[in-house]
């Protein structure tokens, strides 16, 4: 019964607190609902509570609660990632693909390149950077994805509160993060399939979950079209259902959960998508992923004391800043955009958000990564995703300043 008790009073913590937190108006306009949540499950690990009162952090999360929140976080975090599918809408890919592609690729792979050098960086200044599973190569192509991943969903929060969903820019920025998103789930799937595996076992397994991945899309998606004629309730368990047996699978073939729940929602049908959206999305945020943040904040340990912790914290940042930036907006003011323009997609393809938070825990659970590295862009993840919002709108307020009198004149 005292198991329980404590499961439920942190529950009512982790789900409440943020949300009023978040509700202040000056937080609100800072930065979205998912950092608020990241931060709260940082505080009440052991980079705050576990320096303060280690002995309260200690009997507050014993092993059986820890067993009972750990359950209630796969189960978020799958969720999460379902939705995250949901929001992938193929048609758009394949019709926005075309035109933004070289944004797109600038937008990925010279973040992959930076992240690249600061993961080689790192194994050499870092003694415990690797995991137990880890090898130079996954480690490097680990922090490489890590530094290029942008939230999709994130994104399209901060845009929202910021009035620009619905605006030429907003659109094209959650193009581009829907891109990104997809390049990313592909990576992570071609590592998990090979890390700590032999190649010949890292391709079999690949195959397996390519192979299931056309079933999906072949044969379950046009299935879910008759599932879409149906009631909210039908719909609901049966696109859920899929969700939790293509995670299995996946899971089964070497490619992890995450990577089948994420293929499922992206093959829902449109005419589904909003209807699942309206149903799971807020419930999802907003209940069960305080669950995964206490979760993650639990293994990370932000340590500002560390020059190890900070080294690396910074050149992560440095990485993630100037090549999501550059990447995209070099070719994005080729493709006619102007400079702000490019600049403020720029800004906005570094958000990391939870989907980075995501993506670590894979890569630490999967012992890819030791825990402070990972401690290290779980902060770079908040600097991030916090600083995206204040710098579009730097970018738009300078941009929008009158030119000089001389350099007008000179112009002419």
């Amino acid at each position: 019964m005292e198991t329980r008790v404590k499961f439920l009073a942190i529950s009512f913590a982790i789900v409440l607190l943020p949300w009023l937190l978040w509700r202040i108006r000056g937080v609100r306009q800072v930065a979205p609902l998912a950092v608020v949540q990241i931060l709260a499950g940082l505080a009440l690990g052991p980079s705050c509570l576990g320096r303060l009162a280690p002995g309260l952090e200690a009997e507050l999360f014993s092993r059986p609660v820890m067993g009972m929140l750990d359950g209630a976080a796969s189960l978020g975090v799958l969720l999460y990632v379902f939705v995250t599918g949901l929001h992938l809408d193929p048609a758009v890919l394949r019709q926005d693909g075309r035109l933004l592609a070289p944004v797109a690729l600038g937008s990925v792979a010279v973040p992959l390149a930076l992240g690249a050098g600061a993961g080689w960086w790192t194994l050499q200044a870092v003694p415990d950077a690797l995991g137990p599973r880890g090898d130079s190569a996954a480690f490097i192509t680990a922090v490489a994805i890590c530094v290029a991943v942008t939230a999709l969903p994130v994104l399209a929060a901060i845009l929202q509160e910021m009035g620009r969903l619905g605006t030429r820019m907003g659109q094209v920025a959650l193009a581009l993060a829907a891109l990104n998103d997809a390049a990313l789930w592909a990576g992570l799937a071609v590592l998990l399939a090979f890390a700590g595996n032999a190649w010949s076992a890292g391709l079999l397994s690949l195959g397996a979950a390519g192979a299931m991945f056309a079933i999906l899309l072949f044969v379950v998606r046009p299935a879910l079209g008759r599932v879409a004629r149906a009631g909210d309730q039908t719909l609901l368990v049966v696109c859920l259902a899929l969700a939790v047996a293509a995670a299995a699978m996946s899971e089964a073939l070497g490619t992890g959960d995450l990577i089948g729940a994420f293929v499922a929602g992206a093959i829902v049908p449109p005419a589904c998508r909003e209807r699942l959206l309206a149903r799971v999305e807020m419930v999802t945020a907003t209940v069960f992923l305080p669950f995964f943040f206490m979760s993650t904040g639990l293994k990370a340990l932000i340590d500002p004391g560390s020059a190890s912790f900070l080294l690396v914290l910074a050149l992560a940042t440095a990485a993630s800043v100037i090549g999501k930036v550059a990447g995209t907006a070099l070719p994005a003011r080729r493709l006619g955009f102007s400079w702000a323009e490019s600049l403020a997609l720029g800004a906005m393809m570094q958000t990391k958000g939870l989907m980075e938070v995501v993506v670590l825990a894979v890569l630490h659970d999967a012992g890819l990564m030791g825990g402070q590295v990972f401690s290290s862009m779980v902060g770079m993840a908040v600097i991030c995703t916090v600083a995206t919002a204040p710098s579009v709108r730097l970018i738009e307020r300078l941009a929008a300043r009158p030119a000089p009198a001389g350099a007008a004149s000179q112009a002419d």
